[in-house]
């Protein structure tokens, strides 16, 4: 008998984000002639962008499996740096087609090698995915004191400033619930409610965490968050271009924000299409001298190297490590139901 998650409804729900992601593609492509993109591509210094791509791939590859063999042991479940190695780069297989089921996969690899309950690495999974999205928040915060933002000539700063101060009072109200009087005080009103959150095991993680391990796992995602700003840079240097340092910080964090949203697969498109609207205005480089190419088809060339390298990469490594971890570790048996668990993937430009 069929899931009730495999019905036509459900399926069609799945493809909706690649519709959305090919429409915006669709767009850009009319706007920014492939000719035109061809000829971007030509610019760039693959001797220096194929060492910086494959070696921040790896960088970002560690600190990631790290964080989570940390986070693990932090709540009671011991899996060294080395057993994660193969099964994360296996994930990233899967993360390609699919987020979701990159990350379901890697909670089945963990439950048949270590016995850890799914939902409680979901849990984990979940913990780490909202202090990635409030570093993003942070970041876009600390930039937008440095310029003006604008999408299609619609400023955003106080927007973004809005979003930070509600990010924050969630965050407080959050965890003063888990762990503070708060939910002792919204028990007394509407008790068998909260008391159904708090039995959710996908907010186990939440019950258990100090402020210390919110701060701890911030730190240890820092390296990744500062090397999604810091790459750009790199990139647009790769093709002799530059933008000044101050609005990539004040513009980079907003993009990756804008591709966090559940709105396309691994925010394909969405982040395309920021990146070239918010950085297009400081674009700097002879290259546009004698007018052959514009900055803006130059943005969305290199964006889609970037991301291609990334993907690239990501395939690449993990069809190494399949061969090297037994599949059946990653089947998913059924797709887990109840909450979900993708706050929003962060992506590499």
């Amino acid at each position: 008998m069929p899931s009730k998650g495999s019905g036509p409804v459900n399926k069609f729900k799945k493809i909706i984000p690649w519709i959305i992601a090919i429409g915006i593609f669709a767009y850009l492509f009319y706007i920014y002639p492939p000719r035109k993109i061809w000829s971007a591509l030509h610019y760039v210094n693959l001797a220096t962008f194929i060492p910086f791509a494959i070696v921040y791939f790896f960088f970002i590859y560690w600190i990631d499996i790290v964080t989570m063999s940390k986070m693990l042991g932090r709540f009671g479940f011991v899996v060294p740096v080395k057993e994660l190695i193969p099964a994360r780069g296996a994930t990233y297989l899967l993360m390609v087609l699919n987020y979701a089921a990159g990350q379901a996969g890697f909670a089945y690899y963990l439950k048949r090698t270590h016995k850890i309950p799914l939902w409680e690495a979901f849990s984990i999974f979940f913990f780490i995915a909202v202090i990635d999205l409030y570093w993003i928040i942070t970041l876009a915060g600390v930039g937008s004191f440095f310029q003006e933002y604008q999408i299609a000539g619609v400023p955003l700063k106080k927007f973004v400033w809005a979003v930070v101060l509600s990010a924050y009072f969630l965050f407080f109200l959050n965890f003063f619930f888990w762990r503070g009087p708060l939910y002792k005080k919204l028990e007394e009103k509407n008790g068998r409610f909260f008391q159904w959150i708090r039995k959710k095991d996908i907010f186990r993680i939440f019950k258990e965490a100090r402020f210390m391990d919110y701060i701890r796992l911030a730190v240890l995602r820092i390296p990744i968050h500062i090397s999604l700003i810091v790459s750009m840079v790199v990139v647009l240097k790769t093709f002799g271009v530059l933008v000044p340092f101050v609005k990539i910080l004040g513009n980079i964090p907003l993009v990756i924000l804008i591709g966090a949203l559940p709105i396309t697969p691994g925010g394909l498109g969405t982040t395309n299409a920021a990146l070239v609207e918010l950085l297009n205005p400081y674009l700097k480089g002879p290259l546009f001298d004698n007018g052959t190419i514009t900055p803006s088809e130059l943005l969305f060339a290199a964006s889609l190297l970037w991301m291609f390298a990334n993907y690239f990469l990501k395939t690449v490594i993990g069809a190494f490590c399949l061969r090297h971890v037994s599949k059946s570790l990653f089947a998913i048996d059924q797709e887990p139901k109840g909450i979900a668990v993708q706050v929003g993937e962060i992506q590499p430009l």
